[in-house]
């Protein structure tokens, strides 16, 4: 503990660039979860079915982010090592892989959306109420999925290249066009016809539009040389053995998020059994506690970019270092917005005019998460900030699939068959942390994870 909060040279150092890096990146993620969060708020006077319509929607789309998240999150692994290592070639043909794959991906995700939306709502509901709602939804925000899938790319790229600062300024834009358009669409203003959850859904493609256009701009056009600018050039320069470790590191990561982000879909299969109410209460309080969690998760997220730094420029000793200190750190953080969240529960209950019928479920909810913030948020730190830094992607994998698929889950089924309340149901889903740690911290010790994966690229 002293040597992590001892202000001497080398932790000023370190505090300065964390901050330089995570700042950014904590206000852009906190950013786009708001988006939602904006969303379940703004449509929340319309009545619990729309609530539990776009609950439905944010479902999906956590599917499909987690698993376009699986495949950025492989290529930043790639390019936070080749920037230690002072590879811009690289770094650019990592990008254009990325985007390919991320589009591909997108596509996918938006077909389905925009011509099979029953497939994926029955999953959730039969209520035709709620099912009249969701279809409409996904016809207008299935086309911003590949969108996102470009834009996210260059905003993991600029992260893990030390400029975390161009994707917080373009989301933070992108989120206050989406809430004005929001006010517009959802309740008809200015003329516009109200189209409530739907007007939700049309807010939010164009201000992703806007989103993509502002990043483009600045790589392709406003910062010379930027090392994320690809052209085709560099895609014909992508040989077999590049593709081949891209391939073997990258798809445990992109596996590991798209099942891990199926299995969390499941719990809220899981969670619908109790009813529509049930749904509407998980997804407030789901969204809310990811609101929370994001912090942490972001330190995460800076701390796989400065040990993957390190890795790359082949500086073991200095990464491991780095490792201890954000293991103590994260914790802390963990602990104290999981202090903040239970803390905040009267005001968050009115803030998304919970219904008195609604409110005791969801306050048992928010205190479950408030208690076991810490240990989250410390397992995330474990998978992303440790054992992928290092490329150590088949592990990570193992230890999130085993945790949650041949634990958590099918505890959570079973309950929710037995008829087990909604508070319960999310109480068991945190068995997949407990395992998760017992297994991931021998594993952190062994220093197995720390190694550089680029240096004979």
């Amino acid at each position: 503990m002293q040597n992590v909060f001892k202000l001497d040279n080398e932790n000023k150092m370190f505090y300065k660039t964390l901050l330089t890096l995570c700042i950014p990146i904590i206000i852009q993620n906190l950013l786009s979860t708001l988006i939602n969060m904006v969303d379940t708020i703004m449509v929340g006077g319309l009545g619990e079915i729309s609530v539990a319509a776009i609950g439905i929607a944010n479902q999906y789309f956590f599917l499909y982010n987690m698993a376009l998240s699986g495949i950025i999150g492989g290529a930043g692994l790639f390019i936070a090592q080749f920037f230690g290592k002072s590879d811009k070639d690289n770094i650019r043909k990592i990008t254009a892989l990325s985007v390919i794959s991320a589009v591909i991906l997108g596509v996918g995700f938006s077909l389905i959306a925009i011509f099979s939306p029953k497939f994926i709502i029955n999953f959730f509901s039969y209520d035709e109420s709620v099912i009249k709602i969701a279809v409409n939804y996904f016809l207008i925000i299935g086309f911003c999925y590949p969108i996102i899938a470009i834009s996210n790319v260059f905003s993991m790229g600029s992260r893990s290249i030390r400029n975390p600062k161009l994707g917080m300024i373009c989301s933070s834009i992108s989120l206050g066009i989406n809430i004005i358009l929001n006010y517009i669409f959802i309740f008809g203003k200015f003329g516009m016809p109200a189209l409530g959850a739907s007007g939700a859904a049309l807010a939010t493609v164009i201000s992703r539009i806007i989103e993509l256009i502002l990043l483009i701009s600045y790589v392709y056009f406003i910062k010379n040389d930027y090392e994320l600018r690809f052209t085709f050039k560099d895609i014909k320069l992508i040989n077999k053995d590049l593709i081949k470790i891209y391939i073997s590191k990258s798809t445990p990561t992109f596996l590991n998020d798209t099942l891990w982000a199926f299995g969390t879909v499941l719990y809220a299969v899981a969670y619908s059994k109790a009813g529509t109410s049930a749904i509407a209460a998980s997804q407030i309080a789901s969204t809310t506690g990811n609101f929370f969690i994001m912090t942490s998760v972001c330190i995460a997220i800076g701390s796989s970019i400065m040990i993957g730094n390190e890795l790359g420029a082949d500086k073991i000793k200095q990464a491991i270092t780095y490792c201890k200190k954000f293991s103590i750190l994260v914790t802390i953080v963990g602990a104290i917005f999981g202090v903040l969240l239970i803390a905040s529960i009267p005001l968050l209950i009115r803030m998304f005019s919970v219904s008195d019928s609604l409110a005791p479920d969801i306050e048992k909810i928010f205190w479950i998460m408030g208690i076991l913030m810490a240990l989250k948020t410390f397992n995330t730190f474990i998978i992303i900030g440790v054992l992928r830094s290092g490329g150590d992607t088949k592990y990570a994998l193992l230890l999130e699939m085993g945790c949650m698929w041949l634990v958590s889950l099918p505890l959570t089924f079973f309950a929710a068959y037995k008829g087990v309340p909604i508070y319960i149901l999310v109480a068991l889903t945190y068995t997949e942390e407990v395992t998760k740690f017992i297994f991931g911290v021998p594993r952190a010790l062994s220093k197995k994870w720390a190694n550089n994966i680029v240096k004979d690229i």
